[in-house]
């Protein structure tokens, strides 16, 4: 029990940092609905070095209509005698999405409907995209696929899919680190972690200096989404000190960032 009380401790005051200041990280999102309620979950990777967020949304539950109309195309007999096939427009606006997973470009979630006989998987890249309901690819068939409404509908749909983990996660909380697959805090290598981190940035540092207009200073120029730039300039002295002051852990660190004077 000391243990977890140690390990959530020492996430809760990791989680900011992990959070916003880890360069390089690569980033994959999960949602599902559990018991009745939207579960996130946020995974990252840097190096051997994996952790993971809790994510909690805005909302509990997830239907199509929430992010765009859509109707999807499908087989469907009618007729008495003859049984032809024609193709059927579903409306799936109030579907429920029950599952998404997106990592990079890549994005793949699941609608259902009351019926379990009406489920449809979205996957797609940023070049192109798959449906499937129940097991039949809707966009291998050349004459449901001409019957899908692309441009309005289903890329729109899977834009604002993608937004939902930076527009509607209210909350993040760091739940665990792992190190060569093995939980950090059990293992007693945060420091070791931290060293990871450093190097990614001592990379960076150097960078910095070697472009910098005085030695010893690092120069960081930063440009704004809006456009603005700016800069900002750190002593190589000043960052040495303030790692100091937590004994030779802190002083290593200072190595692996390349800001000690030697």
């Amino acid at each position: 029990m000391e243990v977890q009380q140690l390990e959530t401790r020492i996430l809760s005051i990791l989680s900011p940092f992990f959070e916003s200041s880890i360069y390089g990280a690569k980033s994959t999102y999960y949602a599902s609905v559990e018991d009745k309620k939207l579960r996130g979950k946020q995974v990252n990777f840097v190096g051997s070095m994996q952790y993971e967020f809790e994510l909690d949304f805005t909302r509990d539950t997830l239907k199509v209509k929430d992010f765009h109309d859509l109707t999807l195309p499908v087989w469907s007999k009618s007729g008495i005698l003859s049984r032809e096939k024609k193709v059927k427009k579903i409306d799936v606006s109030d579907f429920h999405i029950t599952s998404i997973e997106y990592e990079g470009n890549n994005l793949r979630t699941v609608l259902e409907d009351k019926d379990p006989e009406n489920r449809f998987i979205i996957s797609a890249d940023e070049k192109t995209f798959l449906i499937l309901h129940r097991d039949y690819e809707i966009t291998g068939d050349k004459e449901l696929a001409a019957a899908l409404n692309r441009d309005s509908a289903v890329d729109i749909f899977i834009i604002k899919l993608k937004e939902l983990f930076t527009e509607s996660a209210v909350s993040k909380s760091l739940r665990r680190i792992m190190l060569d697959g093995k939980n950090v805090v059990d293992e007693n290598r945060i420091f070791d972690c931290l060293k990871l981190i450093a190097s990614t940035y001592g990379q960076l540092v150097g960078e910095c200096i070697k472009r910098g207009y005085t030695k010893g200073e690092i120069t960081i120029k930063i440009e704004e989404p809006e456009g603005f730039r700016t800069e900002k300039y750190l002593e190589k002295s000043e960052v040495s000190r303030k790692l100091s002051t937590i004994g030779s852990e802190g002083e290593e660190l200072a190595i692996l960032l390349k800001v000690t004077e030697s």
